[in-house]
């Protein structure tokens, strides 16, 4: 794999982690909807991630939610639950902006550690498929 394409995998997954920790300062500070947007941001960097590594090409589109599931459902590593979860965070943003619905502590709650559990799972799939290929 390219150097370029490898650091490209490399700055996604480090701006994934960096989402993360902005999403839990806004938490801490009551900003529900904000650290659900920066969530969302963080799944979206590492699902570039991750693509750029499964395809050995860069993306600046986002994937619809078939594109996710072939790239993220595989024998090995089943997805479908990712692929929802990912989905109803976007369907949920959708929501948010056309309702201005208050978001409450527990879901909130809830949707981080999701969204820390979706990460670590693709983030592993990244780190131990690149240390395979170098």
């Amino acid at each position: 794999m390219g150097d370029e394409l490898q650091q490209k995998i490399m700055d996604y997954h480090e701006l994934a982690q960096y989402h993360m920790k902005l999403a839990y300062i806004m938490y801490n500070h009551k900003q529900f909807q904000t650290a659900l947007v920066l969530c969302n941001w963080a799944l979206t960097s590492m699902t570039r991630a991750l693509y750029i590594h499964q395809n050995r090409k860069n993306t600046t589109f986002k994937l619809s939610l078939t594109e996710l599931l072939l790239l993220i459902h595989t024998d090995f590593n089943p997805g479908l639950d990712i692929v929802i979860f990912i989905g109803k965070m976007n369907y949920i943003l959708c929501e948010e902006e056309a309702k201005l619905v208050k978001i409450e502590q527990n879901d909130m709650d809830r949707l981080l550690r999701k969204t820390d559990e979706v990460l670590r799972n693709l983030s592993v799939r990244i780190i131990n498929n690149t240390t395979e290929l170098l």
